[in-house]
């Protein structure tokens, strides 16, 4: 379910909300501390993914505890359509959440889930760890299925954008950067001029 969200948010060199990579392991940050995440599509693949999900179908996602303190905290797990924030979102909960799991211990520091997106679109993963002292630990983080073209999208548009613009720059400029020819001097004549003979 939401870690469902959580493997897809840890995108290359920058997270989409409080997922990144971190010494090779796609982490889930949370408060202080930091949870491990590996999900898959069993039905399509199975390579692991820690990016927006490829493709609907069935997410298994495992969070691990990398802090034991977790274990001493209920955590609650949500999923909702992104539906342009948590205000948005406030306004009718039930009806934009996707998947849900009442806040319980994990003593073990594992977390399983398991979830079936039968749509693409774009969701919010929320993930709460809540602690017997009034702490409250709330991690959001946005992710797509089956839309993982569309996010990469305007980069490819810009990319392409470049290459187009550095070509008319070439074309408008090419005279001025080409090497300039040196014109070649006739070679000069090696018979000496000699004077007028006198006349006799």
């Amino acid at each position: 379910m939401v870690a469902a969200c959580a493997l897809t948010f840890c995108g290359p060199a920058a997270a989409h909300g409080r997922l990144g990579a971190a010494e090779g392991r796609c982490r889930l940050f949370i408060g202080p501390d930091m949870m491990n995440f590996t999900g898959y599509l069993p039905d399509a693949s199975k390579v692991e993914f820690c990016e927006d999900i490829p493709a609907t179908g069935h997410v298994i996602v495992a969070l691990d505890d990398i802090q034991e303190e977790l274990r001493d905290m209920k955590v609650e797990i949500r999923i909702v359509r992104d539906v342009g924030g948590a205000a948005n979102e406030e306004e009718n909960l039930k009806a934009v959440t996707v998947a849900y799991v009442e806040p319980r211990y994990y003593p073990t520091g594992t977390i399983n889930f398991e979830h079936t997106f039968s749509e693409p679109g774009y969701y919010v993963g929320i993930v709460t760890a809540i602690g017997d002292h009034g702490e409250r630990w709330v991690s959001r983080f946005p992710f797509s299925v089956d839309k993982s073209f569309m996010r990469t999208l305007p980069i490819y548009l810009l990319l392409a954008a470049a290459v187009v613009a550095g070509f008319f720059i070439y074309l408008r400029h090419r005279h001025e950067w080409a090497p300039k020819k040196v014109s070649a001097r006739p070679p000069s004549d090696p018979t000496p001029t000699l004077p007028p003979a006198p006349a006799e």
